[in-house]
């Protein structure tokens, strides 16, 4: 089961406290101590559906379903743990960001992509849960972002806009007092927009030196970590559907590894490289053709098919029939 950075949901029991509900009740409804959020070890795990169950759980409460959010601005860049005071020994924005998303696999199996837009540049959310899930992490994960900008920019950072690729659950104006942005829903991407001048801004008091041994010990942390090689493959094939950049060469490279070597670690337990492939275009098809308005086009061109014909036929394949009978069957 994946596993969540337990100090990523530091915010939790002070944002139910504000919300005025009671986060025993809901820890022991999860089967949890009262005391389960006191004194977070630095490097703490938790799994990663009992993190998002919990902020369900907040939200269904309290009725507040904006409460993602609310956990997220509570937090400071380090909820990150070492991967945040890399950051801060980076010698640019830019520098910084990188390090985030090479990195924040030690911490989550969500992962963040830069994206570089020209004149604007954008942190970009993967997640891993079904579209109808995700809202809550989605929003976190967003406040979490803009927390992260101001540490890194001055208080002063505003975003240019927010974008979230599931539907509004709160008033609009909520979101947009907590960004002080405009916000979208619905998008393709859940991501947060900044202007690209702020990449070349220095990080005032970085320490090289410090960033190199930090550095160093990421490395050893990933070497260490016996994770199970699937997990950490899919989430780089998720992300990478829409570029069509999710051929195992790529995928091995992100992963410092050889593709022949990833195929062989995958052969190991059972595993087939296309077979995952295929599994996640169906997975991400059929959540959206029943949770969203994308047209069949936009799905393909989101799965990474050359043509929606091509698509339409791998749909066929999998449930014999055509995806438009098939969303209109779930309807």
């Amino acid at each position: 089961m994946p596993k969540l950075r337990k100090m990523a949901l530091s915010g939790f029991v002070e944002t139910a406290k504000d919300l005025n509900i009671s986060t025993d009740e809901i820890l022991y409804s999860h089967g949890l101590n009262a005391n389960y959020f006191d004194r977070i070890g630095i490097d703490e795990m938790m799994d990663f559906e009992l993190a998002i169950g919990l902020i369900e759980s907040v939200a269904k409460t309290s009725g507040k379903h904006h409460c993602g959010a609310l956990m997220g601005i509570k937090q400071d860049i380090h909820f990150l743990g070492i991967i945040g005071y890399l950051m801060e020994q980076s010698k640019d924005i830019l520098d910084a960001l990188t390090a985030l998303s090479k990195h924040l696999s030690i911490h989550t199996p969500t992962p963040v992509t830069i994206e570089d837009y020209g004149q604007l540049m954008g942190i970009n959310f993967i997640n891993i849960l079904p579209l109808s899930r995700q809202s809550y992490s989605n929003e976190m994960a967003m406040t979490q972002a803009m927390v992260i900008m101001k540490t890194l920019c001055g208080n002063q950072f505003k975003p240019k806009s927010v974008h979230f690729n599931h539907a509004r659950k709160s008033d609009s104006t909520i979101y947009e007092r907590i960004f002080k942005a405009p916000v979208y829903f619905e998008q393709s991407k859940t991501e947060l927009i900044f202007n690209s001048n702020l990449n070349n801004q220095t990080i005032l008091r970085a320490d090289p030196l410090l960033k190199e041994i930090l550095t160093r010990q990421i490395e050893q942390i990933k070497t260490d970590e016996s994770v199970d090689i699937r997990s950490q493959v899919e989430p780089l094939i998720r992300r990478s559907l829409q570029s069509q950049r999710y051929q195992i060469d790529r995928v091995a490279k992100h992963l410092s590894l050889h593709p022949r070597t990833l195929q062989r670690k995958l052969k190991d337990t059972g595993i087939n490289y296309s077979k995952i492939v295929e599994d996640i275009r169906k997975d991400v098809a059929t959540e959206r053709l029943k949770n969203s308005n994308i047209t069949i086009m936009q799905l393909s061109d989101y799965l990474g098919y050359n043509d929606n014909t091509a698509f339409t036929r791998a749909f066929k394949k999998w449930f014999g029939e055509t995806p438009v009978q098939w969303r209109k069957k779930q309807k």
